[in-house]
């Protein structure tokens, strides 16, 4: 038992005893009787009751050596099972370094069988204590197990993930184009892609709403667990489109080994053809051209059929849920909270923005395209009231008129008026 269990049992005993530490003799017993009767939640044990003759003779113990000697004493065989003794367990310990794939219910009947044990033999969960605690036997299987699968049809499964691609012109100077691509787990179609210059949920927001427009919606969306993957807005709107959201175990990027394979082929077959100096137009034109050409129409290994006619031989049997344009760009809208100004106005990415006077004070909640941070919308419990506009200072100097208040008091004179 370490010392912090030791030392917090010892602080939940003084806490059964210091209410009578003063008190007489007849108010101790009183007071022991009455806690013999509940039940007490003590470190590592849990909860249990307490006798009287255990309570006396912790009092005893405390006024004879104060705090210390409330804590439980350590047995000098801890950690040691009693009937083991030193040759037995070097025994044990040779056995499992001899057959590290027994399990140890298996290594505990081959020791049995051979006396190994003791007389009686000691109990299974004090060989399993043994062996957990000195580590001599790896208790868990392999985490990396997998197996391969398929789903049925199209659209049970998407896939998506990034690859870093090659250079591009953008402006006057030179950058990275990454790749987010999204496969369809069944015919291993690319049903959404789009070279960008970043690896955010903006990017995968754009290839998922136009592969949800193009294709349907999927059953499942299958990725990592990368911050865009693991965004507010990806999860909310996979629940808002009724699509399950699967991550991978973080850093296991081979059970995703389909996507990984087809970027394979992106780097050996698309790539090399390229022409140096792109704009990120010309790549996402090439590339589009490269997969109706190339890749959807060639014979697929891992399916032995084209894409394409996988594809079109599903598509005919499954009902496809489609959303509108419309409906899937309401799902993937961006949420932000505001408090309305005095003056009808709310803050915004550094600009200022014009809401209906009924909101001043209040809390109000804005909504933008996740590629439009501009175009804002305002919402009222979930309902859409409006697109809301940049603050015109200028227009509002031409068009507003301060309403006139009608008041009894003259200035002018000082007095005030019947």
């Amino acid at each position: 038992m370490d010392k912090e269990i030791r030392e917090k049992i010892a602080l939940k005993r003084y806490q059964i005893l210091s209410p009578v530490l003063a008190e007489p003799a007849r108010a101790q017993n009183e007071y022991f009787r009455k806690q013999a009767e509940i039940e007490h939640e003590f470190p590592r044990y849990g909860f249990r009751k307490v006798r009287v003759s255990t309570m006396k003779a912790w009092l005893k113990k405390y006024r004879k050596g104060g705090f210390d000697l409330l804590k439980p004493k350590n047995r000098s065989d801890g950690g040691r099972p009693k009937r083991l003794r030193e040759d037995l367990l070097k025994t044990i310990e040779i056995k499992c370094k001899a057959h590290p794939s027994l399990s140890v219910q298996k290594l505990y009947e081959e020791l049995r069988d051979q006396n190994l044990l003791g007389q009686p033999p000691v109990h299974y969960n004090t060989l399993l204590r043994v062996v957990k605690e000195q580590g001599w036997l790896p208790l868990k299987g392999r985490t990396d197990v997998r197996k391969a699968y398929e789903v049925d049809n199209v659209n049970d499964l998407w896939i998506a993930d990034f690859m870093h691609g090659p250079q591009v012109r953008t402006a006057n100077r030179s950058t990275k184009a990454i790749l987010c691509a999204i496969l369809d787990d069944h015919s291993r179609m690319v049903v959404g892609h789009a070279f960008s210059t970043s690896e955010t949920i903006s990017a995968l927001t754009v290839v998922l709403k136009e592969a949800s427009l193009a294709y349907g919606l999927p059953k499942r969306l299958y990725c990592d667990n990368s911050s865009t993957f693991s965004s507010d807005l990806l999860t909310r709107s996979c629940a808002q489109a009724g699509i399950s959201l699967i991550h991978s175990k973080p850093y296991d990027s081979p059970s995703r080994g389909k996507v990984e394979r087809f970027f394979r082929t992106v780097r050996e077959r698309f790539l090399p053809n390229l022409q140096e100096g792109m704009t990120l137009e010309e790549l996402n034109e090439a590339f589009s051209l490269w997969l109706k050409d190339d890749y959807h129409h060639k014979l697929h290994a891992g399916i032995e059929e084209r894409p394409i006619d996988r594809y079109n031989a599903s598509v005919g049997r499954v009902l496809i849920r489609r959303l509108s344009r419309e409906e899937l760009d309401e799902i993937f809208l961006i949420r932000h909270e505001r408090v309305v100004n005095h003056d009808a106005t709310i803050s915004f990415k550094g600009s200022l923005y014009e809401v209906p006077s009924a909101y001043i004070r209040q809390r109000i909640e804005i909504r933008h395209p996740v590629d439009d941070p501009e175009e804002l919308y305002l919402y009222d419990n979930g309902v859409r009231i409006g697109k809301i506009r940049l603050l015109d200072k200028k227009e509002n100097a031409r068009t507003f008129r301060p309403q006139q208040v009608s008041t009894h008091l003259s200035f002018h004179k000082g007095e005030v008026l019947p």
